[in-house]
């Protein structure tokens, strides 16, 4: 498997179909925060999960698998409605780390100073772990604190989402889980 796509969303899919049993004992406090990223804006949901169609580009991929994880968050708050769990995506905006230094030098560069703390990053996420559930949205995506669209007007992404179940049939059958 792709690295990027093994860890972001086989990964987290896997993961997080193996803990529901458990997720649904610990509820109603239950609830998986997937960090995601701003980047998903850029591209629409795509069937090549594994950037096999054309020549890999990184950054690209990065992008696609947010989207993926965002798609996943909604079907899975759908999903999973009725069983006490809540699911939530985030965007951390972007923040001064190794990963943004390492993948997006150029950027990382010019940016220096003005790009967030990891801690200021990390705001969110938290914020959604202590948050009331009765004052979130399972499925929703988030960012500093609120709910935020999960497309931008023109972006081409709005109706991509009707193919997360086709992805999730395929994801299934990567991580070989079984109904």
């Amino acid at each position: 498997f792709e690295l990027n796509f093994a860890v972001s969303v086989l990964g987290t899919y896997t993961i997080t179909e193996l803990m529901v049993p458990l997720l649904e004992k610990a509820s109603p406090d239950a609830r998986v925060i997937t960090v995601s990223s701003g980047g998903m804006y850029s591209t629409p949901l795509t069937k090549d999960l594994q950037f096999s169609e054309s020549n890999f580009n990184g950054t690209e991929q990065y992008a696609r698998n947010k989207r993926v994880q965002v798609a996943l968050t909604e079907n899975w708050g759908e999903t999973y409605k009725n069983k006490g769990i809540g699911f939530y995506a985030m965007h951390p905006g972007w923040a001064e780390t190794p990963g943004v230094a390492k993948s997006l030098p150029n950027f990382s560069k010019s940016l220096s100073g003005k790009l967030r703390t990891s801690e200021e990053g990390a705001d969110t996420v938290i914020w959604l772990a202590l948050q009331p559930k009765e004052k979130l949205v399972s499925g929703g995506f988030y960012f500093d604190r609120a709910e935020a669209p999960k497309h931008l007007p023109f972006a081409a992404t709005n109706g991509s989402h009707s193919a997360i179940n086709s992805i999730v049939d395929s994801l299934r059958s990567m991580a070989s889980l079984s109904d």
